[in-house]
C-alpha cells in the first residue's frame, strides 16, 4: 500500500507554519503544509500590520522583493496612539524619517501577505495542501504521532514530526495532550475589522505621506463602552483597515455584539472627521480569534514528535501589536529545533524541549513574562477604560481653551475635576498596580 510521507508535517498555512516550512524546506527536509483554507490567507485575519526582523532573519532581500511586489501595502513611517474620549481624542505619536529608508513594518492585507509568503515556501521546496482539515494525528501502537488524519478521502498523511500552527482554536493541541482544556473567555478576543475603499491619493492627503508610506494609529477608550479592548486605523495602497476588538468574556457579560463596537469607532468625531465619506465604503467585512491570555495561557509547546507555535502557542503581546512577528520568529525556532532533532535521529520530547528554550531566551516570552498580569490588572480596574480616557480628554480641553480665567483657576478646575471622578488616593493606587503590571 502506498503511503503519503514526509519528514514534517506543518498544520497550518499562516506566518507561523509558512516560516517554519520555509526553513525546513531550505535545508531539504520533505515538508508539507496542511491548510483548510481556499488558499493561504483566505481565511485569515489580523489588524494589517507586519514587522520585518523577523522576515529578514529567514530571507535574504526581503525589504528589496516586499518593496517591488505586491505582498505589502504600506511602509510605516509614523505611529500614533489616540485616547479617545465621548467628543475629542489626546494624540501621542511618532514619525521618523529613517524608517523611510530602513523600514521598520509594513502594513499588509493577510490574504496577499501569505498567499506570497507560500509561494516562497513552495520554492523552497515545500508542498502546500489547500482546501484540507487535518481532524486527528496518526499513532503507532505505543501512541506515538507517526501522521495527521485529514478530510481527504484517503487522506492519512504519514510523517516523523508534526508542527502545530492552527491558529487560536486549539483543537490539535489539545488532542497532542499540550493543552487540558478549550480557551476560556478571557483567553481570546474578538476582533472585528473593515477594509475601506479610498483612492491612493486621497490616503496620501488624509494621513500625510507620500505613496508608498503609511501611518497606524491605536485607539483605546469610549468607544468599547467599558470593555478593555483597542481600536485601530491603518492606511493602505488605497484602502484603510478599521477595526478594534475585546475578550470575549466582556462581550459576554456585556451582552454587547462586535459590530456594535466598530460602529461606535467608526461613528466617533475623530474617525468621521479623519476618514469623511470613504468610511461607509466598506470593501471587505472580517472577523477572527486573537489569542489575549498571554503568558498564564500558554499550553505546553513541545512533545514527542510535535510543537506548538504562533497563536496556538498564545504567542501574541498584543499591549505592542505584536502577533505575526512572533508567529514567523517562533514559526523559525520550530523548524531549527527539528533540524537539530532530524540530525540526530531523536524526536523526543526530551530533544524538542529546545524549542522552549529557544523560545525563553528570545524577546517573546521575556516580553510576554514582563507584561503577563497587565491583562489580569485590566479585568479587575475598569477605571482604566471606564473613567481615564474621557478625564484626560476632559482635562486637557479645559487646561487648552482660552477663555479669560486666570491659570491657576483652571488647575484649580481641573483639580476639582479630578477628585470628583476618582480620589487622589485612588488614583496614586491605579498608577501604582498599572507600574507594577508592566515593570
Amino acid at each position: 500500500m502506498n503511503r503519503i510521507e514526509f519528514d514534517v508535517v506543518v498544520v497550518g498555512g499562516g506566518p507561523a507554519g509558512l516560516s517554519a516550512a520555509y526553513v525546513l524546506a531550505s535545508k531539504g527536509v520533505k515538508v508539507a503544509v496542511i491548510e483548510k483554507g481556499e488558499y493561504p490567507g483566505s481565511k485569515s485575519v489580523m489588524g494589517g500590520v507586519l514587522y520585518l526582523n523577523p522576515l529578514k532573519e529567514i530571507i535574504p532581500n526581503v525589504v528589496e522583493e516586499l518593496k517591488s511586489g505586491k505582498a505589502v501595502e504600506r511602509n510605516v513611517i509614523e505611529q500614533n496612539m489616540w485616547l479617545m474620549g465621548k467628543d475629542g481624542i489626546v494624540k501621542i505619536g511618532h514619525r521618523n524619517e529613517r524608517w523611510k529608508t530602513d523600514p521598520n513594518a509594513f502594513t499588509v492585507l493577510r490574504a496577499n501577505f501569505d498567499r506570497w509568503f507560500a509561494k516562497k515556501v513552495e520554492k523552497a521546496g515545500a508542498l502546500v495542501i489547500p482546501k484540507t482539515k487535518v481532524e486527528d494525528f496518526l499513532r503507532d501502537g505505543d501512541g506515538k504521532i507517526i501522521g495527521v488524519r485529514t478530510t481527504r478521502p484517503k487522506g492519512d498523511v504519514y510523517c516523523r514530526a508534526v508542527v502545530i500552527a492552527e491558529g487560536v482554536n486549539p483543537i490539535l493541541t489539545i488532542k497532542a495532550g499540550l493543552r487540558k482544556e478549550d480557551l476560556k473567555p478571557n483567553m481570546a478576543a474578538v476582533a472585528v475589522k473593515e477594509i475601506v475603499d479610498m483612492p491612493e491619493e486621497v490616503v496620501n492627503s488624509t494621513f500625510g505621506v507620500e505613496s508608498e508610506e503609511g501611518t497606524t494609529i491605536e485607539i483605546l477608550g469610549s468607544w468599547s463602552e467599558g470593555l478593555f479592548g483597542m481600536g485601530f486605523i491603518y492606511s493602505n495602497k488605497n484602502s484603510v483597515s478599521i477595526g478594534c476588538g475585546a475578550l470575549i468574556s466582556d462581550i459576554r457579560e456585556k451582552g454587547i455584539k462586535p459590530y456594535k463596537l466598530l460602529e461606535n469607532l467608526k461613528n466617533h468625531p475623530a474617525v468621521v472627521d479623519l476618514l469623511k465619506e470613504y468610511r461607509t465604503q466598506t470593501k471587505e467585512y472580517l472577523a477572527h480569534l486573537i489569542p489575549e491570555g498571554g503568558y498564564y495561557a500558554m499550553p505546553k509547546v513541545y512533545g514527542d514528535r510535535v510543537l506548538v507555535c504562533g497563536d496556538a502557542a498564545m504567542l501574541v503581546n498584543s499591549i505592542h501589536r505584536e502577533g505575526s512577528n512572533h508567529a514567523i520568529t517562533s514559526g523559525r525556532f520550530a523548524a531549527e529545533t527539528l533540524l537539530e532533532a532530524l540530525d540526530a535521529g531523536d524526536l523526543s520530547e526530551k530533544k524538542l524541549k529546545a524549542y522552549e528554550e529557544k523560545l525563553r531566551e528570545s524577546f517573546i516570552l521575556k516580553d510576554l513574562k514582563k507584561y503577563r498580569d497587565l491583562m489580569p490588572t485590566m479585568e479587575k480596574n475598569r477605571q482604566f477604560v471606564e473613567i481615564y480616557p474621557d478625564l484626560a480628554n476632559d482635562a486637557i480641553y479645559r487646561f487648552l481653551h482660552v477663555d479669560g480665567t486666570p491659570k491657576w483657576d483652571v488647575q484649580r478646575e481641573i483639580l476639582d475635576m479630578v477628585r470628583e471622578r476618582r480620589s487622589l488616593a485612588s488614583l496614586s493606587l491605579d498608577l501604582l498596580k498599572f507600574w507594577k503590571s508592566v515593570r
